[in-house]
């Protein structure tokens, strides 16, 4: 259809320009919204936050303890399994090194 066709038919034309122009409102109302959500964002993410530490059960304080002295000795058990292996393997390479080597 031409612009005469359009006009005749109770349509407004528009040109590239004005399409334009309305896109630009467009973007630019749509990035004002979303600036404005990202700070309704961050309060519903506390809010949320602070809803969800609030059911948390928390250990009591002979559990901490218990638990710290748990962890505390698979630390030194698995240590104590990498010095043993790092021993061995040391004393194999130096053997090995002692008949193949100079």
């Amino acid at each position: 259809m031409s612009d005469k066709q359009n006009t005749e038919l109770g349509k407004k034309s528009t040109t590239p320009a004005q399409k334009n122009t309305k896109t630009d409102v467009a973007k630019k109302a749509k990035t004002a919204a979303n600036k404005s959500k990202s700070g309704g964002r961050i309060s519903r993410y506390i809010r949320e936050m602070k809803s969800e530490l609030k059911k948390v059960v928390w250990p009591t304080k002979k559990q901490t303890i218990n638990n710290t002295g748990v962890v505390i000795a698979c630390v030194i058990v698995v240590g104590i399994i990498i010095w043993l292996f790092d021993t061995v393997a040391s004393q194999f390479i130096a053997a090995l090194l002692s008949l193949f080597g100079k």
